[in-house]
């Protein structure tokens, strides 16, 4: 990601991307997350959803990010980029409990970079949790 485009606000909800005309998103703002299907390698253990994060350019941490349209998500990450759409105010709340303070929208991803999740890997990836 070359860039952070915006942070959270004072009150841990997120803010609007520049040129919106929103300061801060509602709790319940439908927010697009980069995300997949997480499988236990134990078969009792129901599966869960593996939040993806990107990181940030200036010190490498993990930064959790979601986009205010399905399209932007796309836009920034591919069109093969498995997610979940979750309101604005329960993702925030998950991500404070797991250690993370802010939560990046709509961010800026650095030009030429290229997306994890092609068809290929999905197909790999399908196959590998099948077994």
């Amino acid at each position: 990601m070359s860039r952070i485009s915006e942070l959270s606000s004072e009150s841990g909800l997120p803010r609007a991307a520049e040129g919106t005309g929103q300061a801060e998103l509602a709790a319940q703002t439908r927010l697009y997350i980069p995300a997949h299907p997480r499988y236990p390698a134990d078969p009792e253990q129901p599966p869960g959803v593996g939040f993806e994060f990107l990181t940030e350019p200036d010190t490498g941490a993990p930064v959790p990010v979601a986009f205010t349209t399905l399209d932007a998500l796309v836009t920034a990450l591919g069109e093969s980029q498995p997610w979940i759409a979750m309101p604005a105010g329960p993702f925030t709340e998950l991500m404070r409990r797991n250690g993370f303070g802010r939560v990046t929208v709509d961010p800026a991803v650095a030009p030429g970079t290229e997306p994890y999740w092609t068809p290929e890997n999905i197909r790999a990836y399908t196959e590998a949790v099948q077994r």
